[in-house]
């Protein structure tokens, strides 16, 4: 399904993307809302339910509560949609430059799945290290994570 293109009520802050080979260049919004990270994941029945799944497929996108004081943006990856004939993926993916402060807000399913490049434990809520890797596997339901506290008030750069 096609979800509703997002409204942007809150101070605009665009975020630059690209292919690491500089092609595909794209300037976005984040998606802004009232709710925190956790509640617009809105995580139950072993599924993310944002609205923006997609079945067969992965998502990467910003959210960002406009009733925060902090104003800080919050990045969601999100693997498959809830719907019993999507069939039985795994996703693996390295995320680099993960700002000092980034936590993690959700987990699908659990904070095992994503792991701190620098924690001694797998699944370490706390941010340690500047890497995480995942590693999802997902039928049915969904499978992801979203992590929250990205600054604002410096440039940051992330590589998947």
């Amino acid at each position: 399904s096609v979800c509703t293109p997002p409204s942007f009520v809150g101070e605009q802050r665009l975020f630059v993307v690209e292919q690491e080979n500089g092609k595909n260049r794209r300037t976005v919004p984040a998606i802004e809302g009232t709710q925190t990270s956790a509640q617009f994941y809105n995580y139950y029945s072993a599924s993310a339910h944002t609205g923006y799944e997609v079945a067969h497929g992965s998502i990467m996108m910003l959210y960002r509560n406009v009733l925060d004081a902090s104003n800080t943006p919050n990045l969601f990856l999100i693997h498959g949609q809830k719907i019993g004939s999507q069939g039985t993926a795994n996703v693996k993916a390295a995320l680099t430059g993960i700002p000092t402060g980034v936590t993690i807000a959700q987990a699908d399913d659990a904070t095992s799945e994503v792991d701190w490049s620098t924690s001694t434990v797998p699944g370490t809520i706390t941010h340690s290290g500047p890497n995480i890797a995942g590693n999802w596997n997902y039928a049915a339901n969904t499978d992801g994570v979203a992590l929250a506290g990205f600054p604002t008030s410096e440039d940051w750069t992330l590589k998947v």
